[in-house]
């Protein structure tokens, strides 16, 4: 009984540990957001997270929090992405798809967390950790683009001239765009549109795959002919 008791408490423990290093991680996402990383300290956290400056460093030091925080909203993304990939199946279209709303979804690209991804990418002495802890990410997601281009180019019969390579960069540069747009549009950033440019391109390259929405209807499969 009195084992029982112990292990209940120390899972709760163990529970609200993890609830306070997630808050703390989150407060560090809207300083940096505001401040940058060289403008990120201990105690703009604390503020943020309405702690003491003291709780912050019981879990962390400055580096450590800024690496935490990358590599939460770096795994964040990754979670949603894989799952969006593995529930479209072996349709391509249908993960395309899939991983446009995920871009654009609120809980991974809100204002503070895209402002993480660049605060990394920004400044030069932080540049190699972004490289360390998230290029290998960033090297899955672009190998998947590239994958699901082919595999869909494969599937309509697209003429030779169409490069899965090529589709899956101009793919990938556009949706960083627009993710740079989140960054100065904040939350009047329009996520719809931003969907909707997406889809747009795709449909330009394979038609009859990512047709318009009216009333949010799954995209229509029919096979259209290509102009060569």
């Amino acid at each position: 009984m009195i084992t029982n008791i112990k292990t209940r408490r120390s899972s709760s423990n163990a529970t609200d540990m993890a609830g306070r290093r997630r808050s703390i991680i989150e407060a560090a996402a809207a300083v940096i957001a505001r401040h940058g990383l060289s403008g990120t300290t201990i105690e703009r956290v604390a503020a943020e997270a309405r702690v003491s400056p003291g709780t912050v460093m019981f879990h962390f030091d400055k580096e450590g929090l800024l690496v935490a925080t990358m590599d939460q909203v770096a795994q964040d993304f990754e979670a949603a992405r894989a799952a969006a990939i593995a529930a479209a199946g072996d349709d391509p279209a249908r993960a395309l798809e899939a991983l446009i709303e995920v871009s654009f979804d609120r809980r991974v690209s809100e204002p503070r967390r895209v402002a993480v991804w660049y605060a990394f990418w920004g400044e030069a002495r932080a540049r190699q950790v972004y490289m360390n802890r998230v290029g290998r990410l960033d090297a899955a997601y672009q190998a998947d683009l590239v994958r699901l281009c082919r595999d869909l180019a494969a599937r309509v019969g697209a003429p030779a001239h169409i490069d899965p390579e090529a589709v899956a960069l101009g793919f990938a540069g556009l949706a960083d765009g627009l993710w740079e747009e989140i960054l100065t549009a904040g939350r009047n950033f329009d996520r719809k549109r931003a969907v909707r440019l997406c889809r747009s391109y795709l449909a330009s390259v394979f038609p009859g795959q990512f047709a318009p929405r009216d009333d949010g209807a799954t995209a229509s499969k029919d096979k259209r002919e290509y102009v060569t």
